[in-house]
């Protein structure tokens, strides 16, 4: 999705440290609109980590001097944000660089949380069988990592990297080592892929080549190219429920539609509404998606309706963001408003129908999420300059 690290700012409000373990924190109220809210002191639960930073709401930022484009931070509206203490987990190989970190995908019966870090070139593995993340290790990638999808029933990871190649790793808890490398044929970067695993099929995006590349997950060898498919191509999807693949394109305002069985694709869909969509998580119960828009004009998040092809509904709640996950479990999507004008949030909807819940403040930039169904805690990169680390929180219920 995101070529470079976005720069993340220090938040105007103080920050608190709670160390130790008491009784079960309750959420700190939503700031007001016009004032920053005072740092939560809320005790720490015993499912929580140990040392927490509790983030709150920016007042007002901007970026550095010369980025474009610099935002327009507009007050939070205090109805719309729930303010919860944040773990900082430190990724070693990065201690004091700022992370550049883009998709995160848990193995949820494994309990493993995989992490694309293109700071150290490498997929970063925590144990999330716990509340509290643990690091285990990095596996060498040799250039930087984009997307990763976890392949459960051939046992293998696949990630895409900065060198047009995809990764192929041994998934074997442990044991992980890479067993091969494919091409895409592209010039520039391999972006985000998913899994189709009814097919056993892995459907890889070139952002910036605007190929689609379809690989046998069990030989590793490449079955289709898609070209000239245009520009920005974001998150392939799949759905399990009409067994078709379903690709973003920021850029082109679009969703591409894909049948893996004939690997043909079968549609161009139009969104219409204003929302350059990155991310895309589908609830296949209902065969609705949400769009995770980018669009810092719009600032919004879409509804899509896969099977009647058309937008169902508009949030204002959150925007301008990137990854979205459902998870079928919680009923819930969240979604990374990384660069939301109201300040970075975790957007939080229920999945039917889609209702916006709340948005927790989290930092400029941090653009990923995955969520831990076990333990119910979402992820997202610790986006502040200088901390190579991630974020986790506590889902509000």
């Amino acid at each position: 999705m995101i070529s470079s690290p976005r720069l993340a700012l220090a938040f105007a409000a103080a920050a608190a440290i709670v160390t130790g373990c008491s009784a079960p924190a309750t959420p700190a109220a939503a700031p007001s609109a016009s004032t920053p809210p005072a740092a939560s002191t809320a005790a720490v639960s015993p499912s929580q980590c140990a040392t927490q930073t509790v983030l709150t709401v920016p007042a007002q930022a901007s970026l550095p001097v010369g980025a474009t484009p610099a935002p327009t931070l507009l007050p939070a509206v205090a109805a719309n944000v729930t303010v919860v203490p944040i773990n900082r987990i430190p990724i070693p190989p990065i201690a004091g660089k700022t992370a550049s970190i883009d998709i995160m995908e848990i193995d949820q019966a494994a309990h493993l949380l995989y992490v694309t870090d293109r700071t150290d070139n490498g997929l970063d593995i925590f144990d999330v069988s716990t509340p509290c993340a643990k690091y285990v290790k990095t596996i060498d990638l040799g250039s930087g990592p984009n997307g990763v999808v976890v392949a459960k029933n051939v046992n293998k990871l696949f990630v895409t990297l900065n060198d047009s190649n995809v990764a192929i790793i041994d998934a074997t808890p442990g044991s992980e080592k890479v067993l091969a490398k494919v091409s895409t044929g592209g010039k520039k970067r391999a972006d985000e892929i998913d899994y189709d695993a009814k097919d056993k099929k892995i459907y890889a995006a070139n952002s910036d080549d605007g190929i689609v590349t379809v690989i046998d997950a069990t030989t590793n060898a490449v079955l289709k190219k898609f070209e000239n498919l245009g520009d920005a191509l974001e998150q392939p999807r799949y759905d399990t429920a009409d067994g078709m693949m379903y690709l973003t394109s920021s850029d082109q305002n679009a969703i591409f539609q894909f049948d893996p069985t004939k690997d043909v694709m079968v549609k161009k869909f139009d969104v219409g509404t204003k929302c350059s969509p990155n991310g895309l998580a589908i609830n296949p119960t209902t065969q609705h998606a949400l769009l995770g828009c980018s669009s810092r004009s719009a600032n919004n998040v879409v509804e899509w309706d896969l099977a009647a092809g058309k937008v169902v509904a508009t949030f204002d709640q959150a925007g301008a963001g990137d990854a979205v996950f459902y998870s079928s479990k919680a009923d819930r999507f969240f979604f990374a408003a990384s660069n939301f004008n109201r300040g970075a949030l975790m957007a939080i909807f229920t999945g039917n129908p889609v209702k916006f819940v709340t948005g927790i403040p989290t930092a400029i930039g941090s653009h990923g999420v995955a969520y831990d169904e076990t333990n119910g805690i979402i992820y997202t990169q610790d986006q502040n300059p200088n901390e190579g680390a991630l974020f986790s929180f506590s889902a509000p219920k």
